[in-house]
Formats: C-alpha cells, sequence, structure tokens
C-alpha cells in the first residue's frame, strides 16, 4: 500500500505523560490480569479470545509511562489506543486501509497513516514513546521496521513492543493433551498451523527477541516475560466461536455489528472467562514485552 498521510510539522508543545510512579506500578502488577473493567469495554466491540489478550496486555501497559507524542504500530481500529493512552497525542500507523478508515473514525489518534511501517516518511526525531502491540512479528522486515522507529523517535524515546513467545502455542490446551496421548507429530501440527494462520513471520526466544532489539540500533532495557498460560488456554476456549468475528471482518470490515447487545453479555461471559483462567497456570508464557530507547546520543 502506497504511504498516505497529512504532512503535519513535529510540535514541540505536545503534552507528555507524567511518569508511573513506582506504587502504582506495583498496583498494576499486583492486580489481576483481566479485569471486568476493561472486559466490558472492549468485549463489545471484539471477539472474546482477542478480548482476552487486548485487556491482558492493557494490564501490562499500565506498569509503565508513556509520554506523548505516541507512536501506535500496527494501530488498528483504535480501540486498543483510546483505553491505553490518556491525555497524550498518538498517532496511528496501519498497512490495512479499513483498519486505517476505523482508527481515523475512533478519534483516538491525531494522525493516522497508512501505510507500510518499513517504508513510511515518519516524522524524524519527533516520538517520545513507541507501541507495537503484536504487530512486528508479522512484518518479514522487521528489522527495516525497528530502523524506521528507531529514526522517528526522540533521543531517549522508549519503545514497547509485544511479541509472541517461542512455542507459546504449546500451551493450548489441545496442544498438551495430544502430547499427553503420545501424538507429539500431531501437537506439533496445531501449534504451527496456528502460527501459520496468524502470520508469525518472527518467532524466538527471550535472547533472540533481544538480538533483534539491539541489532537495530535501539538499547535494550528489559525483555519482560508477559501474558499468562491462563490467558492462552482461554483465548483457545473461546477461538471458535471467535471465528464468527473474523468472518464478520472479512465482510464488513468491522468485529461485531452489535455493540450494545454484546455488552449485555460482557459480564457473563467475563466471568467464564474468569473461571478458566483460575483453573489454570499464572506463569508468563504467552509474551515478552521488549522494553528499548533510542540512545541520547
Amino acid at each position: 500500500m502506497n504511504n498516505r498521510w497529512s504532512s503535519v510539522a513535529p510540535r514541540s508543545d505536545s503534552p507528555v505523560a507524567a511518569p508511573i510512579s513506582a506504587a502504582r506500578r506495583a498496583s498494576a502488577s499486583s492486580g489481576p490480569e483481566i479485569t471486568l473493567q476493561d472486559f466490558e469495554r472492549y468485549f463489545p466491540h471484539t471477539p472474546a479470545a482477542l478480548c482476552i489478550k487486548e485487556c491482558a496486555r492493557l494490564s501490562v501497559m499500565r506498569r509503565h509511562p508513556c509520554p506523548g507524542p505516541v507512536l501506535d504500530v500496527g494501530c488498528g481500529d483504535g480501540l486498543f489506543a483510546r483505553m491505553a493512552f490518556d491525555d497524550v497525542e498518538v498517532w496511528g500507523i496501519d498497512i490495512d486501509a479499513a483498519e486505517g478508515r476505523w482508527a481515523a473514525a475512533s478519534q483516538a489518534y491525531a494522525q493516522v497513516i497508512l501505510g507500510d511501517v518499513t517504508r513510511a516518511a515518519l516524522p524524524a526525531g519527533f516520538f517520545a514513546t513507541c507501541v507495537a502491540n503484536c504487530s512486528l512479528e508479522h512484518v518479514p522486515r522487521i528489522d527495516v521496521a525497528l530502523k524506521n522507529i528507531l529514526h522517528a523517535l526522540r533521543p531517549g524515546g522508549l519503545v514497547y513492543l509485544f511479541v509472541p513467545a517461542a512455542g507459546w502455542a504449546s500451551y493450548l490446551k489441545s496442544a498438551r493433551v495430544l502430547r499427553d496421548l503420545g501424538a507429539a507429530r500431531l501437537s506439533t501440527g496445531i501449534q504451527n498451523a496456528i502460527d501459520h494462520r496468524f502470520r508469525h513471520h518472527h518467532l524466538y526466544d527471550a535472547p533472540g527477541w533481544s538480538r533483534v532489539v539491539e541489532q537495530s540500533g535501539l538499547e535494550l532495557l528489559a525483555c519482560e516475560p508477559v501474558l499468562s498460560t491462563a490467558t492462552t488456554v482461554a483465548f483457545e476456549a473461546f477461538l471458535l466461536p471467535s471465528l464468527a468475528g473474523l468472518l464478520n471482518k472479512k465482510l464488513t470490515t468491522r468485529w461485531t455489528n452489535f455493540p450494545n447487545a454484546r455488552r449485555l453479555f460482557a459480564r457473563p461471559v467475563f466471568e467464564a472467562v474468569k473461571a478458566i483462567m483460575s483453573r489454570t497456570s499464572a506463569a508468563p508464557t504467552a509474551e515478552f514485552l521488549l522494553i528499548a530507547r533510542r540512545p541520547e546520543v
């Protein structure tokens, strides 16, 4: 897709979010992985399986400061940004034109860039924060994408990258049951099929993801395991019903058509998710949050 966005000169008066205090960060990390408040806001607009993962990432994101301007890479429809970033200027970029239109309509962004993050002419040295919510693993030339992001960050600018852990799909209930039954090859086949369906061009362990970031010129600050096995199991439990949302999105460009009606079911679905997660390990096996910054010099 050609890069299409309005030329806007970087502004020096963009609001900056105050750093999150140590007390607030500790409170966020000790809280539930998914909250009813987030679920009730997200579920009317997204399938349950996606809602589970996005709400868990929101909980993680709230542990960290996100000063503006913020660049949201793979911004989608803008729902995550509306809930994650308060009182800061946010720009979104997405290669999908339909998603870009929904992002613009969401009013979550000061600017929406329709284009490829490896080629988009991002404003140099402009952004104080970049967030990529499970988007860069889908980009074949992730090295080029990260260099472009580096160029767009201010010196000292922060980067938060949610990325899948290698082997995350091995924690799916179906994959584990098959292994326990001695069908290891079939279990691996299911894992590979899911990764192929999700177009995961990049799947690494913590050292592998760390190398990817460091080779771009960014300074790696942390590689934090996030999102529990419980979220993976709950995600799988609601995956088949959520396929209706995927079909609807292909037909209408929207995950759901009747958000007000779905709002009535948010609490009972949340309680079902909570029950599944309570019986499963809380170990963070699904993803990593890579935290990096542009060097000051």
